[in-house]
């Protein structure tokens, strides 16, 4: 039996994975993590790679080591140029030195003795531990559990683009598994969605299809240097969030608190002046549906619009990540839900029950609207440490 099972192996659960073995919380030999992917951050550097991400939005003390500092050393010891791979204010890392510097503690801790590379399709609580079953019919058991699941499974697909794809249109979401190579798309190709993963992918693929390339968004671009205001780092904001008792209220203080859709000022710098050099055409428009046997998007408008090839940059669902395999365990079990279908758990110690914790998406009634990214990592890494 494991002293600790980690289901999810991406930015949430390498974080805390780290941490536990560098503050000798556990010995390789007491920990797994359980992710369907074979190899650490596989769905991170999936997702970055593809939309060509330079910078990270995070600034630099964000990352995945116990010390705020350990990324600006290892830039040094490394002899990463400071001009080349921090960019403005904030020191926001290139994200080639961050992946080098996650890379580098996933080798040096050998997080890869802990792995597991299985999909998790139940949980169930024993008298004095919990057991964790794979689509494999495999059944692991460990004193603590800790979900990290992250959102890459609930993409969100607009009815019109299910379907478009449905009929055989080359109609896809970014973040779904096993992407066409974007160096052989069928011009002219549209990106929809105006956030910050839709801005990286249409400056990537202009200068492949110079022209060709069309970002079309709902509402006009918001720029934000961060995807939150920087209070909701601290005391704050979030003091006033910790007093509020109705989790309805939480969740509707964390809607409003995240910039969703939003870009970095360099990128829409970046949108607009592709657009005035005809590298890219930036539409505000509302899409309709798809006509498929002329490959024309279809606008609310009335416009219509050539479109060989649809990337959809629009987000996840708002369900909770691995609600399907969870829905026995929180009813046989009666584990507390706020009306939106997220965790209620404890403030101190992020378990939703005995020996059960929840960290990234599943965490955010108590994390906050950091709570799915690294700043939320390292925030819930915090308190599910000092737990066990």
């Amino acid at each position: 039996m494991k002293k600790m099972i980690i289901v999810g192996g991406g930015i949430q659960g390498c974080t805390l994975a780290i941490h536990l073995l560098k503050t000798k919380k556990l010995d390789n030999h007491e920990l797994l993590i359980i992710d369907k992917n074979n190899k650490p951050l596989n769905n991170w550097r999936e997702c970055t790679d593809l939309i060509s991400m330079p910078f990270l939005r995070s600034p630099s003390v964000h990352h995945l080591d116990v010390n705020p500092f350990s990324l600006e050393k290892f830039s040094k010891k490394e002899g990463y140029h400071k001009v080349s791979h921090f960019y403005g204010y904030y020191d926001r890392p290139s994200l080639e030195m961050f992946n080098e510097h996650c890379g580098t503690l996933i080798r040096d801790l050998d997080i890869e003795s802990c792995w597991k590379q299985a999909s998790v399709t139940g949980i169930e609580k024993k008298q004095a531990y919990w057991t964790v079953q794979t689509e494999k019919g495999e059944v692991v058991e460990a004193e603590n559990l800790v979900l990290a699941m992250g959102l890459r499974e609930h993409p969100f697909w607009p009815k019109w683009a299910e379907d478009a794809n449905s009929s055989g249109a080359q109609v896809h979401h970014i973040f779904q598994k096993e992407m066409p190579d974007l160096d052989s798309c069928s011009a002219p190709v549209s990106i929809i969605g105006g956030g910050i993963s839709a801005a990286h992918l249409a400056l990537s693929l202009a200068e492949k299809y110079e022209g060709n390339v069309s970002l079309i968004y709902r509402k006009d671009l918001e720029v934000h240097t961060f995807d939150s205001d920087p209070g909701w780092q601290g005391p704050m904001f979030m003091d006033k969030f910790n007093q509020i008792k109705d989790y309805s209220v939480r969740r509707k203080s964390i809607v409003e608190a995240r910039h969703k859709g939003s870009v970095t000022k360099e990128l829409y710098l970046g949108l607009k002046s592709a657009e005035k050099n005809g590298k890219i055409k930036l539409l505000k428009e509302e899409v309709e549906s798809y006509c498929t046997s002329c490959n024309e998007l279809v606008f609310q408008s009335g416009e219509r619009y050539e479109a060989k090839t649809v990337l959809l940059a629009t987000g996840f669902h708002s369900t909770p990540p691995g609600i399907h395999w969870l829905k026995n365990v929180i009813q046989h079990e009666n584990l507390k839900c706020a009306k939106c279908g997220y965790p209620i758990v404890s403030p101190e110690t992020l378990e939703w029950d005995q020996g059960l914790f929840v960290m990234g998406p599943l965490a955010e009634l108590e994390i906050g609207p950091v709570s799915r990214n690294i700043a939320g990592a390292r925030r819930a890494t915090e308190r599910i440490v000092r737990a066990i």
